[in-house]
């Protein structure tokens, strides 16, 4: 199972160009582990996404020691695109390590091999969650997290010994760091109902947990600590996204059917997680003890899975249930457990076979769709390369300007800007990048940004009165059509305007079917 998942993530990655389609919010991280590798630290905290962070930080500080470079920023600015793609490999690399320890625990404490491939199909529970595994997100490192974490679950609650001290402990820090990779962990904190059975062990772990988290954001990303708990605040009191809109928790004119889709997407997912609280409640009725570890972690997974359920549908993404998710196989392995417990007459074979089929149904709709999905969004980042070239091709001497979501290979640095240091980096930061961004490329990056209504040139702000001015033309490709709110003064140029393969162009000084003609001689 490992193996499958590796080769499976590692194909797919191949299909996501990190300039393309996910370049939100792969290139955040790349800019703020760079950032981090300069010796600035984080500045990124709203996630927070420190696990991730400092992942792409040890890999541009490792290959600038080995190629000895003199400007680590210059450095990271021309290898951007390769730290992505070697993180992504990291991550990748990270997940398949914790799906095979946990495999061996799972299977060492059940023993069962069954029970340990049924653990690790939660890596391919989700076309969505395998998508997010795969990309430089802090998703991908919270699954192998959480993965991780649901062997150390079952290991506590199926053991015949009770918990230890250092099992606690183990389980504290695993959840430290879950929690410092993405805010939503947060509910994984139930799970230490598995650790009754032995007070001891449920201290460490809260101690373990608690000063594990505080010390290791303290030390690599501060911000968590000083700001990221405000941000929460912002969000849970308002109801539009990341802390806009009105005031408010829910807006229920979409939370019920957020539910709902989110439900049906992952319908097994809810059946299994139905199941769980359902046996768990069997249980503590007919034997009138609400004290038994396999009872309290099944209706602990199902308060967890609840949890989610509701911030998913408030703040809607699906890939927000990864967590929860991703530990389907585990809550399994403790479903069939706790039927066996209830019906010892039921045939273990019969179970075995079910809980197989379901975890084969889910792990092949899987795989399919997300070969679907790469083959779209490998289309769609090939036209946008093609356009690339085509506006090169059709205005060399031309100001090539590009917008976000428009696929451009040359732009996705400016993403990573706009959310590190534009919002946390001061002057001497930003013009230390600029400078060293100069200093690497001949080339100008400009970036129309229709979101903060700024026109960047190697980050600086600029203007299209000193654009029109430096060049005798100007392509300009854009993912939405301009208007007078965030054209930045394009539009008072009088461009020519044409749409290819759903991206706007302007142009001013050079007739857009141009740009047309030299995209369509390039297929």
């Amino acid at each position: 199972m490992p193996s499958l998942y590796l080769a499976a993530t590692l194909l797919y990655s191949v299909k996501q160009a990190v300039w393309g389609v996910q370049v939100d919010p792969e290139s955040a991280y790349t800019m703020n582990g760079l950032a981090a590798a300069a010796g600035y630290g984080s500045l990124k905290f709203d996630h927070p996404g420190t696990t991730t962070t400092l992942l792409v930080e040890l890999v541009i500080r490792s290959w600038s020691l080995v190629a000895r470079t003199e400007d680590v920023v210059a450095f990271g600015l021309q290898h951007y695109d390769a730290i992505t793609w070697a993180a992504r490999t990291c991550e990748a690399l990270v997940l398949t390590g914790a799906l095979l320890a946990g495999g061996l625990i799972v299977g060492r404490t059940t023993q069962s091999a069954v029970a340990a491939m049924l653990f690790q199909a939660g890596a391919f529970v989700h076309s969505d969650a395998f998508h997010y595994q795969t990309v430089l997100a802090p998703e991908s490192l919270m699954a192998a997290i959480a993965l991780f974490g649901m062997a150390i679950v079952i290991k506590a609650a199926l053991d015949t010994h009770p918990p230890t001290a250092g099992l606690g402990v183990l389980s504290g820090a695993m959840f430290a760091l879950g929690f410092s990779t993405k805010y939503l962990y947060l509910p994984q904190a139930l799970f230490a109902v598995c650790l009754l059975r032995n007070r001891r062990a449920l201290v460490a772990a809260m101690i373990a947990g608690t000063i594990g988290f505080i010390g290791f954001n303290l030390i690599f990303n501060p911000g968590t600590i000083t700001r990221g708990f405000g941000w929460l605040v912002q969000i849970a009191t308002h109801k539009g996204y990341y802390g806009e809109g009105e005031a408010g928790f829910i807006d229920f004119g979409t939370f019920w059917s957020n539910m709902g889709e989110i439900t049906a997407s992952a319908s097994v997912v809810a059946g299994i997680y139905v199941a769980a609280a359902g046996t768990a409640l069997a249980w503590c009725v007919r034997s009138r003890s609400w004290r038994d570890p396999v009872s309290l972690t099944l209706g602990a997974a199902a308060l967890i899975y609840a949890a989610h359920l509701v911030a998913t549908s408030k703040h809607f993404a699906l890939h927000y249930m990864l967590a929860p998710w991703v530990q389907t196989g585990g809550v399994l392995v403790l479903v069939v457990v706790q039927l066996r417990r209830l019906a010892p007459a039921l045939s273990a074979v019969a179970l075995s076979l079910v809980a197989s089929s379901l975890c084969v149904v889910m792990g092949g709709v899987t795989l399919v769709d997300a070969r679907t999905a790469a083959l779209r969004q490998s289309g769609l980042n090939a036209i946008g390369g093609r356009l690339s070239k085509a506006v090169v091709a059709a205005g060399p001497a031309c100001a090539n300007v590009s917008g976000m979501f428009v696929r451009a290979p040359e732009n996705d640095m400016n993403h990573g800007w706009d959310m590190t240091l534009q919002l946390w980096g001061d002057r001497a930061m930003r013009e230390r990048f600029s400078a060293a961004y100069a200093s690497a490329f001949t080339a100008p990056l400009l970036d129309h940004n229709t979101y903060t209504h700024v026109l960047k040139n190697n980050f600086r702000p600029y203007s299209y009165a000193k654009l029109a001015l430096d060049y005798p033309c100007i392509i300009v490709r854009s993912a939405v059509e301009l208007d007078a709110e965030n054209a930045i003064g394009l539009l008072a140029l009088k461009p020519d305007h044409c749409e290819i393969e759903g991206i706007h162009v302007y142009s001013v000084g050079l007739a857009c079917a141009k740009v047309q003609s030299s995209f369509l001689d390039a297929r």
